[in-house]
């Protein structure tokens, strides 16, 4: 049946627009896909652990809206998921900038304190809070960019980061930052914003599921000792393969169900 996205809460939808943008919906396509194959062969197994056939049946609706809207197909949508990817490639790499810089910053704060500029460390003090929860908004993280980038040109920390890898740093703060705004620009050129933001709660839909999915795998594979139960709802096609899951954006605690 249609996957019925009007009666999600408000908190609910804002955690899956959240998670959305983090993904390109030919990824999440895929991973649907892999975990509605697992649920095939393992779907009774999984049924005390967590995921139940209501949470499959959703999984395929979801996976339907994709289809529907045009993911897998060539032309317009995929030009679209070439955009879209651009975006989460941006949105990777301003947060692993960001992650350096606030490192930079933290050992140039210990080094001024050490010596006494109380004054400069407190700059650096306030720049590290502003910064200090990433930001899935392309515009907002750029501007965190911008914040840290800021503080690392100011003379007094110059001179403490400059050995730390302050200058690459700053560099690598600018490039980031335009990337995201430009990345921002050209996704928002592809279709109307609500077309944009129906895929991205669609694609939200579907890591929750897959996520939990595989949680629910994972508890039965350890109950029943079948290995190859975990195995079959690993999130490959979100994450690449486990030595490639050091890049990928970090699953929340917790999600909506």
């Amino acid at each position: 049946m249609p996957l019925d996205t009007a009666t999600i809460a408000p908190k609910a939808r804002q955690e899956y627009l959240r998670i959305g943008k983090q993904f390109g919906s030919t990824d999440t396509l895929n991973q649907a896909n892999k975990t509605l194959e697992a649920l095939h062969k393992y779907a009774p197994a999984l049924q005390k652990h967590g995921f139940n056939t209501a949470d499959g049946a959703r999984l395929s609706d979801a996976r339907d809206a994709l289809i529907a809207a045009g993911i897998g197909r060539v032309g317009v949508a995929g030009q679209r998921k070439l955009t879209n990817k651009g975006f989460v490639t941006a949105l990777k790499e301003g947060k692993s900038a960001r992650e350096t810089a606030r490192s930079v910053l933290h050992a140039g704060r210990n080094d001024l304190e050490e010596k006494g500029d109380e004054a400069s460390a407190d700059v650096i003090a306030v720049a590290l809070d502003q910064t200090r929860a990433a930001q899935d908004d392309a515009e907002k993280l750029a501007v965190q960019l911008d914040t840290l980038r800021d503080v690392l040109k100011r003379e007094d920390v110059t001179a403490v980061v400059h050995d730390r890898g302050g200058p690459d740093a700053i560099t690598r703060l600018g490039i980031a930052a335009d990337a995201l705004r430009a990345a921002a620009k050209e996704r928002e050129g592809q279709g109307t914003m609500a077309a944009t933001e129906h895929l991205d709660l669609i694609d939200g839909i579907v890591v929750t599921l897959a996520r939990s999915a595989r949680k629910a795998a994972r508890a039965a594979a350890r109950e029943t000792k079948q290995p190859a139960l975990a195995a079959a709802f690993e999130l490959t096609h979100l994450y690449g393969t486990r030595g490639e899951r050091s890049q990928a954006p970090e699953e929340p605690s917790s999600a909506p169900g």
